[in-house]
């Protein structure tokens, strides 16, 4: 098959003023429908986008969908509509995410339907963040290191963003409590495709996501870009959509690199 390169590109709420941009080597030679939805509790509006896969050397990285119905339903019942402010962009004011919450999203689009389920996971309180430094082959490497205590007895599941110089938020890594449920842990978060270095202004997201979005995420981070056809992440979506909705508590922590 051809390969196709994804862009998603999330447009988070105004009050970080980032954008999540994962570039995907894809192995679906026509063009199919991307939902992004990310509910989580930083803010009062939260964004869903609805795209089209583009092949790999066609001009632009987002190909809107217009003219949608696109709704989350919380436990409550109460049902949260979203409005298109721009082509694929579909906005919710005066929504804040709920911890613990399991929220429910509904999508109607050119005659067919899909949905999704996502629960809202508590916030895992960070100790402190600096910075870590490696050396490999005489080389020296910086990370962010964070440090918390993982609730134990129960599953845990992160996801890290970073965001270096004011430029856009890149998705870093996913990790889980597997194997170290319950322990202190250090965690080292580095984009693979930045380089940090001392001065450098960053931003670290620490979302704490269910277990569907993890793994999806860690196919993401598992995908081979030299792969003749890398196999599309696992998505929560059903009806035959790619892309994943995810509720998130998330916490923002910025450092300057030492």
């Amino acid at each position: 098959m051809n390969n196709i390169k994804f862009f998603i590109l999330v447009i988070s709420s105004l009050l970080f003023s980032c954008e999540d941009v994962i570039d995907l080597n894809l192995n679906d030679a026509n063009p199919q429908l991307v939902i992004i939805g990310e509910i989580h509790d930083q803010a009062d509006q939260q964004v869903i986008t609805l795209s089209k896969t583009m092949a790999f050397n066609q001009e632009g990285g987002f190909d809107g969908v217009s003219g949608a119905q696109v709704e989350v339903t919380d436990g409550l019942g109460v049902v949260h509509r979203f409005t298109e402010h721009s082509p694929g962009r579909y906005v919710a004011d005066h929504f804040f995410g709920r911890i613990r919450e399991t929220y429910h999203l509904l999508v109607r689009v050119d005659g067919n339907t899909y949905t999704a389920v996502s629960q809202m996971s508590p916030m895992v309180q960070i100790d402190s963040v600096g910075t870590a430094v490696t050396h490999l082959f005489g080389e020296e490497q910086k990370y962010v290191a964070i440090a918390y205590q993982d609730p134990p007895e129960q599953p845990n599941y992160y996801r890290y963003m970073l965001r270096v110089n004011g430029g856009p938020s890149r998705f870093a890594h996913a990790a889980s409590d597997k194997f170290n449920d319950g322990n202190y842990i250090t965690e080292h978060v580095s984009n693979a495709d930045e380089e940090l270095h001392t001065g450098d202004a960053v931003t670290v997201y620490m979302q704490c996501v269910d277990q569907a979005m993890f793994d999806f995420w860690n196919a993401v981070q598992l995908t081979n870009p030299g792969t003749a056809a890398p196999a599309n992440p696992p998505s929560n979506i059903e009806g035959g959509a790619l892309g994943y909705f995810s509720a998130y508590s998330m916490a923002e922590l910025n450092l300057e690199i030492k």
